[in-house]
Formats: structure tokens, C-alpha cells, sequence
């Protein structure tokens, strides 16, 4: 008998790191087996990722969406999104890895991480074409000779290359914040992500608009009214969001029951938390289950240009 799965492994930025462990870009075949060791099994990081697949194929399973990706692909992950690699022997590209603590080294890069590494659908995947792999390729060899070459400033340089890196990025992906006048921009941003940053921490014990209110010193309307301005989308809907993503992600990757992913996500009635997965997701836990497991959910990514 099988042995029941009932965890999702976490891989900090340190093992993947050769030298320092504040940034890391590399490509992937000198990473080594500590890399390779974890891609085909679900995991998460507790840090942002970029791959930048280049050549040779992958099946990339992000959260419950498969991902086959035959050339020229930029996939952005956000720390904690679960996922799981499937490489081809001739494969060549990029990781780029990086903790909260440097994203936010010089001022927060909000408007575009609220972009690329968390929106509606919690991942973002970019294809490129022959002169966006030109220009994005002069980023990341500039940031290897950086890397390696550590003068003074380099962690500076390293952070306005990321920063212009993601532009580049979010130019292609079409994502652009909505237009706010300038004096409230940056505070809204702020809370916002401050907002986003809170429910990563939290939604598994708080699940109400105004304890997150509390927590940032706002009512609940501003709240609702700064994150339907940023994201399309109320508090609560994130909130709500957050807890249906988590509970896929268990039920695709792991083999605890409904009952017991209840408890984990702070639910204390397991018929209750089955209501409300199906309420909004029009499935039954062991429904979404089945049809995820049976392959409902793949993206051919060639086919598919951009997936926001």
C-alpha cells in the first residue's frame, strides 16, 4: 500500500543558493542534483522564482494548472504557490530566486509584483518572442557577471536589474495597476500589499474583512474600496480566494480527506467547509479532486501566449 501523502515539502532559498543567499540566478543545469531532487515532487519556496525555460520541454504543474511548455517561457511564482517539474534531458534556462527582503531593498516593487507574482490566478506565464529573448538575456548575463563579480554596489545593481527585469515582464504580460491620483498611489499600494502580504500569513485563522481592517488600521470599506481599485477584486474575495486555492492545493497534491484539510484551513465544521468549496468552485471536494487528477486543468503554453 501506497504511503499516504498528507504534506507539501518547503524548500528555503539557501538550498538552492551555491554562494549567496539574498539573490540567486543560475542556470538550471549548473543548480545540481539539490535542484533537481525536488522539481518532480509538489513543493513550495519560501521565496519569489523566475524560470526562464529556453530550450528543451517541461510539464510544469503550478497550484493545479499543467503547464507544457515546448520553448521560450517565463514562469513567476510567488513564495508558497505549490508546483512540480517534469524537465526533458536537453532543457536549458534560467532560475532567478530572491526573498522578500530583497524585493523590497530599495522601495517596495508593488504595482508589479501585484502584477506578475500575485493576481487573480496566482501565477503568471510569459512566452517570448525572438527580440524579447535578446533583451531579457542582457538583463540576466548582467546579473551573473554582478553575481560573480560582487564590486562595490553589486547587491544595488543586482536590484535595479531585477526591478527593470520585471518591467520588461510586465509590458509583455499586459499588467498595469489602475490609474489613482499620484498623492494616494503609493500609500494604496502599500496597503495592499501589506493587505496581501497579511492573508498569506492568516488565512487559515482569519477569515473575516475586518480582522485584516484591524491588523492595518483601516475600516473595513477602505479596505474593500483600495483593493477593488488595485485588483479588480473586494477584500473579501481575496481573502475567499486564498482559502479555495489552499484547499486544491491540498487536495491535488496530497491524499488527506476533506475532513482533515478542513482542519487545517481553521475550519471547525468539515460539512461547513465542504458548503463553502462547493459554493464557489461548483464542485465537491472529492469532485475538484477527481477532475484535477484526471488532467481537466492543463494549459498548452505555445498555444497559450500569456496566462495573467
Amino acid at each position: 500500500m501506497a504511503e499516504k501523502k498528507e504534506h507539501i515539502e518547503i524548500v528555503s532559498l539557501p538550498e538552492y543558493a551555491q554562494a549567496d543567499t539574498s539573490f540567486v540566478v543560475s542556470t538550471l543545469c549548473s543548480l545540481g542534483p539539490d535542484f533537481f531532487a525536488h522539481t518532480e515532487a509538489p513543493h513550495r519556496h519560501e521565496f519569489y522564482t523566475i524560470y526562464w525555460i529556453r530550450k528543451g520541454e517541461l510539464v510544469h504543474t503550478i497550484d493545479t494548472v499543467t503547464h507544457v511548455v515546448k520553448k521560450n517561457t517565463l514562469f513567476f511564482l510567488a513564495p508558497r504557490q505549490v508546483h512540480k517539474m517534469q524537465f526533458s534531458e536537453k532543457v536549458d534556462g534560467f532560475m532567478i530566486a530572491f526573498p522578500d527582503a530583497f524585493m523590497c531593498m530599495q522601495e517596495p516593487l508593488v504595482g508589479i509584483q501585484s502584477g506578475l507574482f500575485i493576481n487573480n490566478q496566482f501565477s503568471s506565464v510569459i512566452t517570448l518572442d525572438h527580440e524579447q529573448e535578446k533583451e531579457f538575456e542582457v538583463i540576466v548575463q548582467r546579473m551573473l557577471r554582478e553575481l560573480q563579480e560582487k564590486e562595490a554596489g553589486y547587491e544595488t545593481a543586482l536590484n535595479s536589474l531585477l526591478r527593470y527585469f520585471l518591467v520588461l515582464a510586465s509590458r509583455i504580460n499586459g499588467t498595469n495597476m489602475a490609474a489613482v491620483p499620484e498623492q494616494f498611489a503609493s500609500h494604496n499600494s502599500s496597503v495592499f500589499l501589506h493587505f496581501k502580504n497579511l492573508i498569506e500569513e492568516n488565512y487559515h485563522r482569519l477569515k473575516n474583512v475586518s480582522d485584516y481592517a484591524d491588523q492595518l488600521h483601516i475600516k473595513p470599506v477602505l479596505l474593500n474600496e483600495i483593493s477593488k481599485q488595485l485588483s479588480g477584486l473586494t477584500a473579501g474575495e481575496h481573502i475567499r480566494n486564498r482559502i479555495i486555492l489552499e484547499a486544491q492545493r491540498y487536495l491535488y497534491n496530497t491524499d488527506l480527506t476533506a475532513k482533515e484539510i478542513s482542519y487545517k484551513l481553521g475550519f471547525e465544521d468539515p460539512h461547513y467547509f465542504s458548503r463553502f468549496f462547493k459554493k464557489y468552485t461548483n464542485q465537491s471536494p472529492s469532485e475538484f479532486r477527481d477532475a484535477a487528477r484526471a488532467g481537466a486543468a492543463t494549459v498548452g503554453v505555445n498555444e497559450t501566449p500569456s496566462v495573467a
